[in-house]
């Protein structure tokens, strides 16, 4: 018995094995934190807001918010949805683990917010508007996103923040406060 593979069967088996080790990553962090597959029938686990995040002091110029920190996945998908309110001077910080181009939507969220795409030297990038029950993603124009930071609509405006702002902890640079949590 002959056991050469013919071209076309090797060609299904190496396309085989290429779909099943890329079934193997465990984040996508270039999706949005809400991913756009569709999601399972609604049950008590996933029609819930998530349990408060640990939280950090963020500064941004004279402004000082309270953040919750999403560094998992299962967080930062669940983000905001859900919830009915956020108190003025806070915000969720969505920590990714390398940067990358982002985008958010607003599935199952009826807080409107305001999101602030920030690169790894903890600077202020971009900031979009976005609206509860929006499900179209807001991409981030950058490829360079480590954090995203959520608040209520109009919070960046009123405090005076803008692309170029940088973000501040009490325990050092950015990056070394959301490692340290």
């Amino acid at each position: 018995m002959n056991h050469t593979l013919t071209p076309k069967l090797a060609q299904a088996l190496g396309l085989a094995a290429l779909l099943l080790t890329g079934g193997c990553e465990k984040e996508k962090p270039g999706m949005p934190p809400d991913t756009t597959v569709p999601n399972p029938p609604a049950t008590a686990e996933n029609s819930q807001a998530q349990p408060r995040l640990k939280t950090l002091k963020l500064y941004l110029g004279a402004a000082e918010l309270t953040v919750e920190i999403a560094d998992e996945n299962h967080e930062r998908q669940a983000g905001m949805m859900h919830r009915t309110t956020m108190p003025e001077n806070e915000g969720m910080l969505f920590v990714f683990p390398y940067p990358h181009q982002s985008g958010f939507w607003m599935k199952n969220t009826i807080v409107p917010l305001s999101i602030a795409y920030i690169d790894p030297a903890s600077r202020v990038i971009e900031i979009h508007d976005m609206q509860p029950g929006n499900t179209k993603p807001v991409e981030s124009r950058s490829a360079r996103v480590q954090y995203a930071l959520e608040v209520n609509q109009g919070w960046f405006a009123k405090n005076g923040i803008k692309p170029g702002a940088v973000l501040a902890t009490d325990h050092g640079s950015l990056a070394v406060s959301v490692q340290s949590k």
